[in-house]
């Protein structure tokens, strides 16, 4: 998998291809179970997922009990693992694996706490569950890059948005012009920068950054929207980014084809950021963090809904290998128009 800083995680510059007849991860739903060295030191049976970092049995992935069983270590006040349990997760993957259920894992002591910043030790976690809807929660910004003829559909897009997050940023690829103002029936709460894309998706994001008032933002394109659910747990997840001394957060995208959920999913994409965070890359920009992937997490309960035709699937790849060569990522076309599958 690909990460925020361009490198891999952990697994991948060890492993093999991943395994494509073992299920997705019961965790992130990556189809990403693929042989590591990491795993390997548990039993050469075992399969990590180069996404999240969990730890399974092939044998228990491709029962499909994993899921049932995770959920029961989930259901208690206290996480923590048996020593014959066919799933292993440390505190920087346990974090993940709690999310995906709409739950806090909070590691009990030192040790486990720094785990949380010094990813896959040998060190199983446990951890205090409780619901991420009652943790702390922090106010975030909303920043959506777009083009001058996508104001018109944005105004039904962001209205839901606005009853709950209160800083909505818009930034717009046209020459900046005097008195520009969102139309009088938008929300008061809606900002516009006009700003000329110039072919730099990342210098667009970091104009975003700049004009957002609150330390966390989330950054969108015009195509792309969050739910209800996910607007709810933006602070609830950014407030714990926080605690764990994190400063990005990647989110699960649903490509829609036409309508059709593709298998290009979760397609995690670092958009929950802290506000210093600064975005490289002229396209497929990601956050530019220090200290690498430590620096961020994946929340798989935090969804981005992407919403695409065929015809911009088609070309979209030769534009933005024109933009940056090497980096148009072709690749992706083909997996964007296979529809989904378990």
């Amino acid at each position: 998998m690909t990460l925020p800083d361009g490198t891999e995680r952990s697994a991948a510059p060890l492993a093999a291809a991943p395994e494509t007849r073992l299920p997705r991860c019961p965790v992130c739903r990556a189809r990403d179970m693929r042989k590591s060295e990491r795993a390997a030191r548990h039993h050469a049976a075992w399969r990590e997922c180069g996404h999240c970092g969990l730890l399974a049995d092939a044998a228990a992935l491709a029962s499909g009990r994993l899921p049932t069983l995770i959920d029961a270590r989930l259901a208690g006040e206290r996480f923590s693992l048996a020593p014959d349990d066919p799933f292993f997760v440390e505190s920087y993957s346990a974090r993940t694996l709690a999310l995906s259920r709409g739950l806090v894992a909070s590691p009990v002591n030192d040790e486990q706490r720094a785990a949380l910043s010094n990813p896959y030790t040998e060190c199983p976690a446990i951890a205090d569950i409780h619901p991420l809807a009652a943790s702390p929660a922090v106010p975030v910004s909303l920043v959506v890059i777009c083009r001058p003829g996508d104001l018109s559909n944005l105004r039904d897009q962001l209205g839901p948005v606005a009853s709950v997050l209160d800083d909505l940023c818009i930034v717009i690829d046209e020459p900046p012009t005097a008195g520009t103002i969102p139309p009088a029936d938008w929300p008061e709460t809606i900002r516009i920068l006009q700003r000329p894309l110039a072919g730099d998706f990342a210098a667009q994001r970091n104009a975003g950054q700049e004009m957002a008032r609150h330390d966390w933002v989330l950054q969108l394109d015009a195509d792309e929207t969050v739910g209800e659910e996910t607007l709810a747990a933006l602070g609830h997840v950014a407030a714990l980014a926080d605690a764990g001394g994190c400063l990005s957060v990647g989110l699960a995208r649903r490509n829609r084809v036409d309508g059709v959920l593709s298998d290009l999913f979760p397609d995690i994409q670092y958009r929950l950021n802290r506000r210093v965070v600064r975005y490289a890359g002229k396209v497929h920009e990601r956050p530019a963090l220090a200290g690498g992937w430590r620096d961020s997490f994946i929340a798989p309960n935090l969804v981005i809904e992407h919403h695409l035709s065929r015809a911009h699937v088609e070309r979209r790849s030769e534009r933005y290998e024109a933009l940056q060569p090497g980096k148009g990522r072709l690749f992706e076309r083909d997996a964007l128009l296979t529809p989904y599958a378990d």
